[in-house]
């Protein structure tokens, strides 16, 4: 390992508990114990091209100096790993990180300062009201994940603010966790700088019911989408039921995002190829944003209609929670009444582009 001379080489840190047990004492622990390693092996870490941490406390200073010292580092995971002190920040510098993992890290800010290789960023969940990372030099970044329960306190994220320094994302994806959206709808032009490269968006776990029309301010923005994925679902194993303990966390009720379309009548788009819908149910919520993408996406080659996702845990839900049943169309003549109720009045559109998925 201090050779260097090993193509790659891989260390992860696995604890022996899941999130939810683990006390302040124990997180401590793990911190120290892997100090204690790391302060022990520095060569061996200078050598590392992947790093996977989880379930840690650390000084302030401890992740820096770990980050500073893996050299060669490609890919760095890190989950459930916080740090000491009231400044709540990790300001990050590498010169050959490719992908940064960050996942329930408990931080205010993290400030990714200079990674000119960093093409691939996934940050999960922020507890503080204001936006969690601030983009330096990152030229190559392409890939942006950002999953959060949006709470009563979180301020709106303006993208056109947020990813101000970024102009050469691909590839978003933003995870509502069945919660607020947390995202303001904008004008396209102020948007568009940002969005200029965007090919592929993917939004998952809106609220079922509430209206999903606000989620085309992206297509105004961005003219080169290709691809847009949208999920709308109640993932009911995850969601605060308790009125009482969504009243003291900050959950807010189910709202439709106000937004009103800014773009002149008749607006086009010409690159978007491919919609893809799971949680589809055939009420006006679905089949008019349908009918408007056909009718905007001049080129659009398919339409991929899922129905609500199922997970092994939603099984055994509490009792108590009435989930709705899915009203998904299952036979052929279902199927073929919706591609005509979607496309009516549509010259210019196939209904053969609207495919009923299983």
């Amino acid at each position: 390992m201090a050779t260097h001379k090993l193509d790659s080489a891989e260390f992860r840190i696995l604890t022996d508990y899941k999130l939810h047990y683990y006390t302040l004492d124990g997180l401590r622990n793990n911190g120290k114990r892997l100090m204690t390693f790391f302060g022990a092996c520095t060569d061996a870490f200078a050598g590392l091209t992947r790093l996977y941490l989880q379930n840690l406390r650390l000084a302030e200073t401890d992740i820096p100096n770990i980050i500073a010292t893996c050299k060669r580092l490609e890919s760095l995971r890190m989950f459930m790993c916080q740090t000491e002190g009231t400044v709540l920040q990790l300001q990050v510098e590498h010169q050959r990180l490719v992908e940064l993992d960050i996942c329930h890290g408990c931080l205010k800010l993290v400030k990714l300062n200079s990674l000119p290789k960093l093409k691939r960023l996934v940050f999960y969940s922020w507890r503080h009201p204001q936006e969690p990372l601030y983009f330096g030099n990152v030229p190559q970044l392409s890939s942006l994940s950002l999953t959060n329960v949006g709470l009563r306190w979180h301020n709106l994220i303006r993208l056109s603010q947020f990813l101000s320094n970024v102009t050469t994302i691909r590839d978003l994806h933003l995870n509502f966790e069945s919660e607020r959206i947390w995202v303001q709808p904008e004008c396209p032009k102020l948007l568009a700088p940002a969005l200029q490269n965007l090919q592929v968006l993917t939004l998952d776990d809106l609220r079922e019911v509430c209206d999903i029309a606000w989620t085309r301010f992206f297509l105004e923005a961005a003219p080169f989408l290709k691809e847009l994925c949208i999920t709308v679902w109640d993932h009911w194993c995850n969601i605060v039921t308790d009125k009482v303990e969504r009243e003291e966390e900050g959950y807010c009720d189910k709202t439709n995002v106000q937004w009103e379309s800014s773009s002149p009548d008749g607006f086009r788009h010409c690159n978007l190829i491919k919609l893809t819908i799971y949680g589809f149910q055939p009420d006006d919520i679905f089949l008019g944003y349908i009918t408007h993408i056909m009718e905007t996406a001049v080129n659009l080659e398919e339409i991929s209609l899922y129905d609500r996702k199922v997970e092994d845990c939603c099984e055994e839900l509490d009792p108590k929670i009435k989930v709705d049943p899915s009203r998904y169309p299952q036979t052929i003549q279902e199927q073929e009444l919706l591609r005509k109720q979607i496309t009516e009045g549509l010259v210019m559109s196939s209904p053969h582009v609207i495919h009923f998925r299983s």
